[in-house]
């Protein structure tokens, strides 16, 4: 990493060794510091290996405490937090509601953006829950258009801290006789998502042109609606100007009558900060790109945030090394190197990755460590300047090829999406 970023990794982490993983617990640059996704894993010497105990409660409080450690290492602390995601396994859905109670007595009242999502599984078999984090050092206000059901929550429709906007994760829907009603259409139904996207981003004093980043996270029964009606619902609202995107097959969204939750990050104008939004384009990628609703990245401000990438060559929209998870993730870093190279920027640059595994790649995943020491290099030190960036891992349903084949295809076994602050 450049000197501007520090690897933020406690000097006391009573949990485990660190010394064994290729990520950070925290990487910040410009103020914004990006945590790594933490279950309850913890090293017991009874049994001599790393295990997730108790129930999801039990979980769940183990995983604040480490965010907790972390933040404080950063000289921050749960206020400064403006987002986290939660990745569920489906059997911890029915105790998940009760989880709230153990947000509120760590974030406080404090307005924190959110997205829960129910993966196919936690790379750690006994994990019942993943959580990652974002906080910013700039002051921060809550951004609500007026929804009133917020006020019941643990989190808000969106936080602005600085010049940046980061919004929890919204699923359309229509009032129907005053009840939430959730169209089948997929493109209907992500029209509507959109539209809650626009009103956070009018509230927040933004426009559709400054997002930067969209995270769309799809349910399987939608899949077959899903590239046309993202295509048509991205093209609506963004007409032209846009985004980095990343779009995950999950297990199935928390409210079962939908079909694609998205959440976004924007940046806003600022008179004294640079605004000028640069889409990067790779010159040859023609075969995935040509006729997109997204781009390969996005630069606003000191946010540059990457589309995911997979073990695609897009100079033919082609799937390398079929079912070598290895290869396909040096393919995937290296279309992300690829990208920030076009742009004037490095792997250097970068402060988190989330790393997407389908359920035939698990048994081999542990190999990529060797990809991410290829691409990011050994850590000068493990609590100092320079090393990896933040990370999470998770497992989702399966990998679709981007461009014009787009399909799920059980071949591709890794994808991997970026963060970068320059």
């Amino acid at each position: 990493m450049p000197r501007n970023v520090v690897e933020v990794d406690p000097q006391k982490f009573p949990w485990l060794d660190l010394n064994r993983y290729t990520f950070c617990l925290g990487a910040e640059s410009g103020g914004i510091l990006y945590l790594a996704g933490q279950t309850a894993s913890e090293y017991d010497p009874s049994v001599g290996a790393v295990v997730c105990k108790g129930d999801l409660l039990a979980q769940t409080r183990v995983i604040y405490e480490k965010l907790g450690v972390v933040l404080e290492a950063a000289g921050m602390s749960f206020d400064n937090v403006v987002q986290t995601v939660d990745y569920i396994d489906p059997a911890a859905l029915p105790q998940y509601r009760e989880t709230g109670a153990i947000r509120r007595e760590f974030l406080g009242g404090t307005p924190v953006g959110s997205t829960g999502i129910c993966v196919e599984r936690l790379l750690r078999p006994d994990a019942l829950l993943e959580v990652s984090a974002v906080a910013v050092r700039d002051e921060k206000r809550a951004v609500n258009p007026g929804y009133d059901r917020y006020g019941a929550l643990t989190y808000v429709p969106g936080v602005v801290a600085g010049d940046t906007l980061w919004t929890s994760g919204f699923v359309g829907n229509d009032e129907v006789d005053g009840q939430a009603s959730f169209p089948q259409d997929t493109g209907v139904q992500m029209g509507l998502t959109y539209e809650i996207v626009g009103s956070v981003l009018a509230a927040a004093g933004a426009a559709p042109s400054d997002v930067v980043k969209t995270l769309e996270y799809v349910s399987p029964q939608a899949w077959l609606q899903y590239d046309g009606g993202a295509a048509e619902s991205r093209s609506a609202f963004f007409k032209g100007d846009y985004p980095a995107n990343t779009g995950i097959t999950v297990n199935r969204l928390l409210r079962p009558e939908g079909h694609v939750e998205v959440e976004a990050v924007a940046v806003l104008d600022r008179p004294s900060t640079s605004s000028v939004r640069e889409e990067i384009q790779v010159p040859g990628w023609e075969a995935s790109y040509s006729g997109a609703t997204y781009v390969p990245g996005v630069k606003k401000g000191r946010m540059l945030q990457l589309s995911a990438q997979s073990g695609v060559d897009h100079a033919t929209a082609s799937v390398v090394a079929p079912f070598d998870i290895v290869a396909q993730a040096e393919q995937a870093y290296g279309n992300l190197a690829r990208v920030l190279a076009e742009g004037g920027y490095s792997m250097d640059d970068v402060v988190n990755t989330i790393e997407w595994v389908p359920p035939n790649g698990l048994s081999t995943y542990r190999r990529v460590g060797e990809v991410r020491r290829k691409f990011f290099g050994d850590p000068v030190s493990r609590h100092g300047a320079g090393g990896f960036p933040s990370a999470t891992g998770v497992s989702m349903h399966r990998i679709r090829r981007p461009g014009p084949l787009d399909r799920m295809i059980p071949e591709l076994l890794f994808e991997v999406t970026a963060v970068a602050i320059v």
